[in-house]
């Protein structure tokens, strides 16, 4: 491995190690015990096992090593094997099975070359029971390390792992320990990495990064009762029928029902035009839909809902709808998204200032509307829109999370992704270290609105994240309500 793949992959290595004394001389470092047959199949076991161990994949390791102790007769490796299962336990912190099989290496085989070892093995564990060190939790984390994906998937990681350092130095009594697996952009591999996170014994994954490989290893958590939140999936097939999935990022259907909801109960509104277009990957129409449907559940009137055919029909307006039908509405709803939104938006404001509607109707929009290349003319329509993410630069706490950021990659946390990451680790990491008896997943269910350094995270009315920030052109600047 080279570059950010081999940084982020050892990165995941040492912190699935801190919580535990220094690593102990692995057991092919001692000279095998003579005139013991070798075993391929054992020796080959072995040498997964520790592969495993060596990546810090203590339970399956342990397993491993236990079959090759326990599964053939005596050969070269049935006392390395023993000793490093012990290792391996040790490292998981269950130190009462770590001295047992210590003890036993030091009673079976006095004249094994890894006695001494186990012996210096044991009394760590002795001492680690009467010190009480706690078992950690894991945390598995699902991101891609394939080829243009590497940068994106280090900055979330590293986002994740500030959030782990700042429990496990805040909470050393609850210590959680993170588990890496590689998806790259494969469905099938990435099924297959949530399903080995779950036989390791792993409570709760952060990741995948897309939708694609999200609905794979959400289907895979899901049959092993494992709570998954991927970070920044908008597709609603993620968690759609779930019971332990959920999205950090509202879906796009979320983003025009929380708009329709804002609108009805935090500015009152009434009634409601909506103007969408028919767009290649159809978000726009999708918002539209959402905000539909959810202004009909508050009680509220549509007037009108309209579909563009493409981008040039919002120059065009009046073409579509005539004045009087845009102002039997008191507010409409223009999602707007595409690589060429700042245009969109500008025609948009262009078709109704000709037709004389400054000042006469409110214009409600999506998170795109932030670009409006016109804050007055915006300013005009008394523009609303939703963001899912915002962040107060002068706020202490991000110039921390910035510097911690700067010390760990050498780099600007540029762009979203590793405040996403520290933020959903950081709604996570307390309820996944709470001992209480109710289930992880409703927990997760049931915690309050987080509010994090970049984006806000609230599952209480379902899988899908329902907090967004909310912001209102005028006199030509934007303010942000809530």
């Amino acid at each position: 491995m080279r570059g950010p793949t081999r940084a982020l992959f050892l990165g995941a290595v040492s912190y699935a190690c801190f919580a535990f004394a220094p690593a102990l001389a692995l057991a092919q470092d001692v000279p095998p015990v003579p005139d013991v047959p070798e075993m391929e199949d054992a020796e080959q076991v072995f040498e997964d096992a520790l592969e495993a161990f060596e990546q810090g994949e203590y339970a399956m390791a342990g397993r491993l090593f236990g079959i090759v102790r326990s599964a053939y007769d005596l050969h070269r490796k049935t006392t390395a094997a023993l000793l490093m299962e012990a290792k391996a336990l040790y490292r998981e912190g269950r130190f009462e099975e770590a001295a047992e099989r210590a003890r036993f290496l030091e009673s079976e085989f006095p004249s094994s070359g890894y006695v001494e070892a186990a012996r210096r093995l044991r009394e760590m564990t002795e001492e680690g029971l009467e010190r009480g060190i706690p078992l950690p939790r894991d945390l598995g984390i699902l991101l891609p390390l394939d080829g243009n994906d590497a940068p994106l998937a280090q900055a979330l990681f590293t986002g994740v792992r500030i959030a782990v350092d700042e429990h496990n130095e805040g909470h050393p009594d609850r210590p959680v320990r993170m588990i890496f697996r590689n998806t790259g952009v494969d469905s099938a591999r990435a099924a297959g990495a949530a399903e080995e996170l779950a036989l390791l014994g792993v409570r709760a994954i952060i990741g995948p990064l897309y939708s694609g490989e999200a609905m794979a290893s959400a289907e895979a958590a899901e049959r092993a009762e494992v709570v998954l939140v991927a970070p920044l999936a908008t597709d609603e097939s993620v968690s759609s029928g779930k019971r332990y999935v959920f999205q950090a990022n509202p879906t796009i259907v979320m983003r025009g029902r929380l708009m329709a909801r804002f609108a009805a109960r935090s500015l009152r509104l009434d009634d409601f035009g909506v103007i969408a277009e028919r767009d290649r990957d159809g978000i726009s129409e999708r918002m539209a839909q959402g905000f539909l449907e959810e202004a009909v559940l508050e009680g509220k009137t549509v007037r009108y809902d309209t579909l563009l055919a493409s981008q040039t029909a919002w120059s065009r307006l009046s073409e579509t709808l005539a004045r009087d039908t845009i102002l039997s509405a008191r507010a409409v709803y223009m999602p707007i998204v595409s690589g060429e939104s700042v245009a969109r938006i500008d025609a948009a404001m262009g078709s109704f200032e000709n037709m004389g509607l400054a000042d006469r109707i409110r214009i409600l929009g999506n998170g795109d509307w932030r670009l409006a290349p016109n804050a007055i003319r915006a300013s005009r329509y008394a523009t609303t829109y939703a963001d899912d993410f915002y962040v107060e630069a002068e706020d202490p706490s991000v110039q921390a999370f910035a510097a911690r950021y700067r010390e760990l990659s050498d780099a600007e946390p540029k762009g979203r992704l590793a405040l996403t990451g520290y933020d959903v680790a950081r709604f996570l990491l307390p309820l996944l270290v709470d001992d209480a008896e109710e289930a992880l997943v409703d927990r997760v269910r049931t915690a309050p609105l987080r509010e994090g350094l970049g984006t806000r995270i609230d599952f209480e009315e379902g899988n899908v994240n329902a907090a967004m920030f909310w912001f209102r052109y005028r006199d030509g600047m934007v303010r942000r309500l809530r």
